[in-house]
């Protein structure tokens, strides 16, 4: 073998090796997805939702139907609630913005600041409670915090917008029957119908 072979071979190895030792400090900084909320979805019989106002707002189940104690007369929207157990209780995080407690202001996930979730089971025990925040310039994700925990972590989608304490946004106004908005007949002044 002559000699600009053997060159050759060997900086293809060392190519080789340096390819690979990259290939596994790249894989340290993928994205993953974890859960949000690592509860089981049947074990949730109730939630309940504060904004950094103070509205609050809180849903419960009944067997397998979901309502608002207080607001029982409306007629809940599926599709808010499928959606927010989806998106927001099966949803996940990609990765970990901050540990630093002192930075929770910054992202908004600051007891005081944000929406509080928190999930309970059929005895009414917290089984979750995590502070979603909607502040900063990327629209497609959002910051959030566990109660009793440090990190400040991001999603992988918008969820904020569906933790509403808006009564109105869950459940609708039952529609009146139809027989109640039909007028009823008007006789003849001397009471007889034609016929």
């Amino acid at each position: 073998m002559n000699r600009s072979l053997q060159y050759l071979l060997i900086i293809f190895g060392v190519l080789l090796l340096l390819f690979f030792i990259n290939q596994n400090q790249q894989s340290k900084y993928r994205i993953s997805s974890q859960a949000i909320f690592e509860v089981d979805e049947n074990d949730i019989h109730r939630f309940s939702m504060v904004d950094s106002n103070g509205d609050s707002l809180v849903l419960a189940k009944s067997d397998t139907s979901w309502y608002i104690p207080d607001a029982d007369t409306l007629e809940m929207k599926d599709r808010q609630i499928n959606q927010f157990f989806e998106k927001v209780v099966n949803g996940t995080f990609d990765m970990i913005v901050s540990k630093n407690p002192e930075k929770w202001d910054k992202f908004g996930v600051a007891d005081s600041s944000g929406k509080k979730v928190t999930l309970y089971d059929v005895n009414n025990k917290s089984l979750s409670s995590v502070i979603f925040s909607n502040i900063g310039q990327d629209y497609s994700h959002n910051y959030y915090r566990k109660i009793g925990d440090s990190e400040v972590l991001r999603t992988t989608e918008n969820i904020f917008y569906m933790i509403n304490t808006k009564a109105t946004y869950w459940g609708s106004s039952p529609k009146k029957e139809e027989s109640e908005n039909k007028l009823s007949p008007v006789s003849p002044a001397d009471g007889s119908l034609d016929n």
